[in-house]
């Protein structure tokens, strides 16, 4: 659903340990890969790591198997920042970017005992030869290493929906509250457009779709929290809220205190927004 955009540049860039900093290039880039042509604009290019948790980060180092309780590809060092499918039965789905050779690029598969290259730096390693897709543009070439890992091997302090929860229970609801929280998942603002409403918002990972939708989206009103949209189960026994379902697995929760009839509005206006750029 998101409109010429992946999380690889952010991936090549943050997924070192977090005191770590790289200077990126902030222009667009055009990657080519093996099925599809995707563009990187200057809004997905940060210029340096600042120490954010941004996304799942890896309890390791771990390995990464070719399916649940499978054979081992890989292994991941520490803190290296991962995308994530849902939760399903104890695991989780991954992808990380890997730089690679140009000469590479048309191999279709990586070595073992080839290191996993992360924003220059080493971050993992191969432990068994394995296919993958690859991509390149102007400055770099890159292998998407997929793989599952148990849910033990994700520090759950790193997973957004648990850091909200936290939240909610201990803070209040004025936006200055959540300003850290926006800065340490490096949420982007202005992602929908209804009434008064101020959103920050990041995406769901690309290894289920390569234009992610929203995952988790924060919905002021008057620099007020009045509600929150979301992709994956947050646990709803928080008082003083409706959630209301819509259409492709998305669910948004009020607070009772925002009117009925915007909330309403808002489903309607998600669901035919939400059709429109699928």
């Amino acid at each position: 659903m998101r409109i010429l955009q992946i999380g690889l540049i952010a991936f090549l860039v943050f997924s070192c340990t977090p005191n770590e900093k790289e200077e990126v290039e902030s222009k667009e880039k055009t990657i080519q890969s093996e099925d599809t042509e995707i563009i990187v604009s200057e809004k997905d290019v940060v210029s340096k790591r600042d120490g954010s948790t941004i996304g799942e980060r890896i309890d390791g180092p771990a390995n990464i198997r070719n399916s649940p309780n499978g054979e081992v590809l890989y292994e991941l060092n520490d803190d290296v920042l991962i995308e994530t499918t849902k939760l399903v039965d104890g695991w989780y789905q991954v992808l990380v970017y890997s730089t690679i050779e140009f000469d590479d690029v048309n191999v279709g598969s990586i070595q073992k005992d080839k290191a996993i290259i992360v924003g220059g730096k080493k971050v993992g390693k191969v432990l068994k030869t394995h296919d993958v897709s690859t991509g390149y543009n102007q400055d770099f070439a890159f292998a998407s290493l997929y793989g599952y890992t148990h849910k033990d091997n994700i520090k759950s302090e790193t997973i957004i929906e648990n850091v909200f929860i936290n939240k909610i229970a201990s803070q209040g609801r004025k936006r200055g509250d959540w300003k850290a929280f926006i800065k340490d998942f490096k949420l982007e603002r202005d992602a929908i457009e209804y009434k008064n409403l101020k959103t920050f918002y990041n995406y769901e990972n690309s290894i289920d779709d390569p234009s992610p939708g929203f995952r988790l989206v924060l919905l002021f009103d008057n620099d007020e929290l009045v509600g929150w949209l979301h992709s994956r189960e947050i646990d709803q026994k928080i008082e003083h809220t409706k959630t209301l379902e819509l259409i492709y697995n998305y669910a948004v929760t009020f607070y009772n205190d925002y009117p009925e009839k915007d909330q309403k509005g808002f489903v309607k206006h998600m669901n035919e927004w939400i059709q429109s750029v699928d």
